[in-house]
């Protein structure tokens, strides 16, 4: 069985964060933010840590899925928030985010920060979570007015507007999991004290 490790990585990017200064994790290449991450075996991702919160969607063997970051379910199993960049026409959109088992991945880097260490940025109003970039994909959650966004990379739907990738702290009993994941729309991010023009790229299809 697979062990995680806390690495000297881990433990700058925590100092980085409580000096106020953004995160970053995994890697910037030719394929976008994140590791590039082989799946093992057909697994769904679900918009929060957690097997039992709603899937949003599944990597399959071969898809080109990179991880971003990692996060702590309700028992204490570290889940991974992934990427899957194939789309299937008619069935998932490309750039599709969840968490994944990640006992069911390839070479994790056991050097990933958690989601909740990159910059945060409170809302503007109460505005949805998409699973993939895009308001009309399929939304999983809300991030309310005022409550912390958790921002990872940007990337324009298919209209070019900029959809920020991140996780949303706040949960709400019997609505939403602490910790969901989606893209928020850029305009509804309050951006007065830092803009997002400084985020990795997540990446492309």
């Amino acid at each position: 069985m697979r062990t995680w490790k806390i690495t000297a990585a881990l433990v700058l990017a925590a100092a980085a964060v409580a000096a106020g200064l953004p995160a970053q994790a995994g890697e910037l290449g030719a394929l976008g933010f994140g590791t590039q991450v082989p799946v093992r075996v057909t697994t769904g991702m679900y918009a929060a840590p957690g097997l039992s919160t709603p899937r949003v969607g599944t990597a399959q063997v071969g898809d080109n899925v990179a991880a971003v970051c990692r996060q702590q379910d309700s028992n204490g199993q570290l889940m991974v928030l992934g990427i899957d960049r194939t789309g299937r026409t008619g069935s998932q959109w490309s750039n599709t985010a969840g968490f994944i088992w990640p006992f069911d991945l390839d070479n994790v880097p056991t050097s990933l920060l958690t989601c909740t260490a990159f910059r945060s940025y409170p809302t503007l109003r109460d505005t949805g979570l998409y699973s993939a970039p895009g308001l009309s994909t399929p939304r999983p959650g809300t991030v309310w007015a005022g409550e912390r966004f958790f921002a990872i990379c940007k990337i324009p739907d298919s209209n070019g507007r900029r959809m920020v990738l991140g996780v949303a702290e706040s949960g709400r009993a019997g609505v939403q999991f602490a910790n969901t994941a989606g893209y928020v729309w850029d305009d509804d991010i309050n951006k007065s004290e830092f803009g997002t023009d400084s985020l990795s790229d997540c990446g492309v299809s």
